[in-house]
């Protein structure tokens, strides 16, 4: 990253479903229609985080992801940094405030993560903003940032025309249970090809209501620590979600993914484990820590990398010069 004597770094960790989520409001503000739910993960034995700095300068402005230049759009991190520039100048006395981001052994969620992170970044540098507000803003860069930012699992749910997420279960009471991510090799589909294709069916409101039932099951599996009861009812909403997503005209889960969830419900008849698949080219099979090996070993195939995971906490700021 490059050198500035004044910043900020933090660490975010990437996401995925639980109860998941289908439709937005709109491209920029992203408000989610219904309410959702999601863990934030990271490799097992090994950080998989987005890095984000924010510095100053006087001399020089610039923007990076992955080292490379961006360009400004709705979805860009500089459109959020845009909420709070006149902030950060006239309480930092400098001309330019400077972004750079990098994603180290992301699976999915990355932009939860990138998003989670920067704003971990502005609540170090402007601790007396709005939590509530910073969060909203930041779904301008992804709808379901409130998972990055809480850790562990985590609902978010609509309030007036916003959202708010907060904790269920930290990631520390959900550590006797491993997710191992399965991931093919094709290419993954934009989520915003789901996002605005899912609400125009005719069964979308019936999606709405039933996201938002489960909403309320979480609740109740989470007050009781029943984890198992957690991922089987993110089992059954990947199968009711992705019926529909296909039925929007968006085909996420392949073939070779079908024929190793097939494989997952035998398995299933003797060992416990689910399965989730959100809208990459993953499938995640959570199960107990002693049975993680075992079930790998049924399911591996010779193109598909079997990565080890586990639920994490939250976003971390690493350094500072501040």
């Amino acid at each position: 990253m490059n050198s500035s004597s004044r910043y900020v770094e933090a660490t975010a960790h990437p996401t995925m479903g639980i109860v998941l989520l289908g439709g937005l409001s709109d491209p920029i503000n992203r408000i989610p229609l219904h309410g959702s739910a999601g863990i934030a993960y990271t490799i097992k034995n090994k950080d998989s985080v987005a890095r984000t700095r924010i510095s100053f300068s006087d001399t020089k402005r610039w923007y990076k992801f992955n080292g490379k230049e961006i360009e400004e759009s709705s979805r860009s991190p500089m459109s959020f940094i845009r909420k709070y520039e006149e902030r950060l100048k006239t309480k930092y006395r400098t001309k330019y405030v400077n972004f750079e981001s990098e994603n180290q052994d992301i699976l999915s969620g990355s932009s939860d993560a990138g998003a989670a992170a920067i704003g971990k970044c502005m609540q170090y540098l402007l601790p007396d903003e709005d939590p509530v507000a910073m969060e909203n803003y930041l779904r301008m860069i992804s709808e379901s940032v409130g998972r990055s930012l809480f850790g562990g699992l985590t609902i978010t749910e609509l309030i007036n025309h916003g959202t708010r997420t907060k904790q269920l279960l930290n990631h520390e009471e959900l550590r006797d249970y491993e997710i191992t991510a399965f991931t093919f090799p094709h290419e993954r589909r934009p989520s915003d090809d789901i996002h605005f294709n899912i609400k125009k069916l005719p069964e979308y409101p019936q999606r709405v209501m039933s996201a938002n039932s489960k909403l309320i099951e979480l609740q109740k599996l989470a007050g009781k620590k029943d984890i198992e009861g957690i991922f089987e009812l993110a089992h059954n909403d990947t199968d009711e979600y992705h019926s529909l997503v296909e039925k929007a005209g968006v085909k996420i889960i392949t073939p070779e993914m079908r024929v190793l969830m097939k494989d997952v419900n035998m398995i299933r008849k003797n060992i416990w484990c689910s399965y989730i698949v959100t809208g990459g080219n993953n499938v995640f099979v959570a199960s107990k820590n002693e049975d993680s090996e075992a079930i790998s070993d049924k399911l591996q195939r010779p193109d598909v990398r079997i990565t080890k995971l586990i639920v994490t906490g939250q976003p971390k700021v690493t350094s500072s010069n501040i």
